[in-house]
C-alpha cells in the first residue's frame, strides 16, 4: 500500500512540477547596453556604462509575463568610458566621488502596471535610485520582451537631473566647458534563468 501511495505522489510530483517551475524565475543580467547623455556648453557627450549586474525575480504565465516580485540593479559607478576620452572620464568620476559611493543603484519597491501589446509588455515601476551615495524615490518604466530562447529584453531610458543626487555637474578647461545638470540614461538588458523557484 506504501508503495502504492508513493507511486501516485511521484505522479502527481511530475505533473505539477512544470507548472510551478514556469510560476516563478529569478533572472540575472547576461548582456547589458547602457549610456548616458548629456550636453555642454561647447558640445554633447555620451559615456558607456560598462559594468552593469542585476537580479529580477518575475512570475510568468504561459510565456508572459504577469509580475515582477523583485529588481534590483547595480552599475559601477566607477565604469564611465566616455565619448569625450580618458579626461571626461576623470570629471565624471570626481563628480559621482566614485571612489567613496562606487555603485549606482536602483531598486523596485512597487510595481505599478504592468500592460501588453502585439507581444510586448510595458512596465511601469517604483523604486529608489541611489547616486553617489544619494537616495530618490523615482519611477521607471521599461519595454519588455521574450526572446525565442527564454530570455527576456528590457529596454528604456530615464532623464536624471544630477543635482538632485547633489552631484555637482562635470566642468574642464578651467570653467571654460560646463555640462548640463540634466543626463539621460538609456539602457537595454537582456536577463537570463538564475534560477527556477517554488511559487509561493
Amino acid at each position: 500500500m506504501k508503495q502504492i501511495i508513493n507511486k501516485w505522489l511521484l505522479i502527481v510530483l511530475v505533473a505539477v512540477a512544470p507548472f510551478t517551475l514556469q510560476a516563478q524565475s529569478t533572472f540575472e543580467i547576461a548582456s547589458h547596453s547602457m549610456t548616458v547623455a548629456g550636453t555642454s556648453n561647447l558640445h554633447d557627450w555620451t559615456a558607456e556604462v560598462e559594468k552593469v549586474n542585476g537580479s529580477f525575480k518575475v512570475k510568468m504565465d504561459n510565456g508572459k509575463l504577469v509580475d515582477i516580485q523583485d529588481l534590483n540593479v547595480v552599475a559601477d559607478a566607477q565604469s564611465f568610458k566616455s565619448s569625450k576620452g580618458s579626461i571626461m572620464n576623470s570629471k565624471i568620476n570626481d563628480a559621482l566621488n566614485s571612489k567613496k559611493h562606487p555603485r549606482i543603484t536602483y531598486k523596485m519597491t512597487k510595481v505599478e502596471k504592468i500592460t501588453e501589446t502585439a507581444g510586448t509588455f510595458r512596465v511601469n515601476t517604483s523604486g529608489v535610485m541611489s547616486i553617489a551615495g544619494v537616495n530618490q524615490n523615482v519611477t521607471l518604466e521599461a519595454v519588455g520582451k521574450i526572446l525565442p530562447n527564454g530570455s527576456i529584453e528590457f529596454s528604456g531610458n530615464k532623464k536624471v537631473k544630477m543635482t538632485d543626487y547633489k552631484v555637482e555637474p562635470p566642468t574642464a578647461m578651467f570653467g571654460a566647458m560646463t555640462t548640463g545638470d540634466e543626463v539621460t540614461l538609456t539602457f537595454k538588458v537582456i536577463l537570463q534563468t538564475k534560477q527556477l523557484t517554488s511559487n509561493n
